[in-house]
Parts: structure tokens; sequence; C-alpha cells
């Protein structure tokens, strides 16, 4: 029988190699990596398995090749509590894998990514109806949009709320219907700037982070939206209330940014289910990115008092 599961996500996992480097190489050059690793990642599912790390009951729903990179991914997913039931399998396909090398002295990042063939071919189906309909948040970015618009549609007639993980540059006329459709609202600036000027027509250079999150509050009247700004720290506001800034944490000590705004949103849906307040919210969302950003890899970040209870974290 099928458990039912706090946080529910709908997205596509990727297998990643991590290199940490001094550099990156010139054309033709071959240069020396300090540091290597290999993890899954892809937006939801990192932002899933944070949530389940932190202590929330969460379940990812993904379609996957037959691959040993399909066997590595469930294999994590698994070890880190994620339930994985409406994982599909393709039969022959190959799951997505990408190559990120990591500069040690600013943490961007450079990614080489190959799609595979099983992405996007999730097939909806009654378990997935299910799962959605018993959530208390589904989790989405836009990758299976059929499927994901489908499960938006099942979890407003249920009442459970829709969260938008908003990517950056990742902007597109096909996810607008998804995101109209979303609750919780969280997006990296650049998105945030590609739909003012998508809407307005005008350029978004000289918004802040606040106003940015009460335009797209204004226009998609949802109930939260957030704008994250790497280093310069979040800005939320929610129905009703006033923009809030959550500052960045442990900037100073970043090595790499993969999966930081991944983390921000598993932990901010960890933290506003366990609390209803944005705040403490944010302020879980702000150390356990940050954490992240100190190790290699896109789910490396180490459990501690505040990321586990966000209702001890101060508000920001």
């Amino acid at each position: 029988m099928q458990q039912p599961c706090d946080v529910v996500g709908i997205g596509v996992t990727v297998w990643d190699s991590l290199f940490l480097i001094d550099r990156r190489p010139e054309c033709g050059e071959v240069v020396r990596a300090s540091e290597r690793m290999e993890s899954f990642g892809g937006g939801v599912a990192v932002a899933v398995a944070t949530a389940a790390r932190l202590g929330t009951t969460a379940a990812m729903i993904d379609s996957l090749g037959t691959d040993t990179a399909g066997d590595h991914i469930l294999g994590q997913l698994h070890r880190e509590g994620v339930e994985t039931q409406d994982v599909q399998r393709i039969p022959g396909a190959s799951s997505s894998v990408a190559s990120i090398w990591s500069e040690r002295a600013t943490g961007e990042r450079t990614i080489v990514f190959s799609p595979g063939t099983a992405a996007d071919r999730l097939e909806w189906n009654e378990s997935i109806q299910q799962r959605v309909r018993h959530a208390k948040v589904l989790h989405l970015n836009g990758r299976h949009l059929p499927a994901c618009i489908q499960a938006a549609a099942t979890a407003r007639s249920c009442s459970v709320p829709v969260s938008f993980d908003g990517g950056a540059y990742r902007h597109r006329p096909e996810i607008l219907p998804l995101l109209a459709a979303s609750d919780w609202v969280i997006v990296a600036r650049q998105f945030a700037q590609q739909h003012f000027r998508y809407r307005r027509n005008l350029s978004a250079e000289n918004l802040s982070a606040a106003d940015l999150a009460s335009f797209l509050l204004a226009d998609l009247n949802c109930e939260i939206v957030g704008v994250t700004s790497g280093p310069e720290g979040s800005a939320l506001i929610r129905k009703g209330g006033h923009p809030i800034h959550q500052p960045a944490i442990g900037v100073e000590r970043a090595v790499d940014t993969t999966g930081c705004g991944d983390t921000y949103h598993g932990a901010f849906l960890h933290g506003y289910l366990r609390t209803g307040d944005l705040s403490p919210a944010a302020r879980t969302a702000a150390e356990v990115s940050g954490a992240n950003a100190q190790h290699l890899g896109a789910l490396a970040f180490q459990l501690g008092q505040n990321a586990a209870n966000p209702e001890s974290s101060s508000g920001g």
C-alpha cells in the first residue's frame, strides 16, 4: 500500500560527475582536479532529497533509463530516504548525466550535460495521481511538463499547494500555465527578470529582488513568492504581507555552488511545512544552501541543529 509523503516532486534526475579545479582549462589543455565525486543532481530531486534529509517524508516522480546511471540515481535516492515507487524505468533507455567543473576560488561551474533518452517520458497514472492527492505540497520545475500540468490540476482540486522552482534563465512560454497554477513560487533573480520583461516589455535590471518578488506576487496572484540572488541573499513575500530579506549565509566559505538553489528550495519546503512562518523557513533555507556550498556536490550539506529544527532559527 502506498504511504503518503509530505513533499512530492516531479522532475528529471541527473547523475553528476563533479570535479573541483583551480582554474578552467584553455582549449586543448589538460588540468588536474583536486577533488572528484559522483552524485545525483537535478533541481527537484535535490530539493526532495534535502527535505528528506531534514526529516520530512518525501517522494520523487521521474523516468529513468535501465542503465548504470539510473541504477546509481535510484540507489542514492533510497539511501537519502526518498520514496521512489513512482520512478518509472524505461527499458533500453539512457538516463541523464552531466560533467561539472567547479572552480575552487569562485565556486562557479562549467557544465556539460547529456539528457539521455529516458528524460521527459514519464507517463501519468493512477499511482502518481494518488501520490499527489495525499501530499502536503507538490514541487515542480516544468520538466515532464504534461505530467506536471495534470499533477498541478490534481493538487489544486485537493487543496494541495503547488511549489514552483524557476531556475536561472529557465523562463520559457510553455511553462507559463504551470507558473500561473502555482501557489508557492521561488525563482532565481534572472528568471524573475525574464518574466518581468515578458509581461511588461521593460527592462528589469534596476529592480531589486524585493521589487521583483512583489511584482510576481501581484502578477501571479499566488500565496508566496521568493526571489533568490545567490550571495546577495533572497527576498520573500507572502500575500497580504511585506517583503523580507534573508541574507545569504556562509558565502565567504563557498567552494562549489552546485545544488545551492535546489537545497534552498528543499529546506524552505521542510521549514515552511513545519512552522507555517516565512522568516524561519527562509533562515533554514539560507543555512542549508550556505552549508551546501562549502563542499563539493549538489547534496553536500550535513545536518545541524537549526537546519533540522527551523522553529529554532531566528527570523531574517
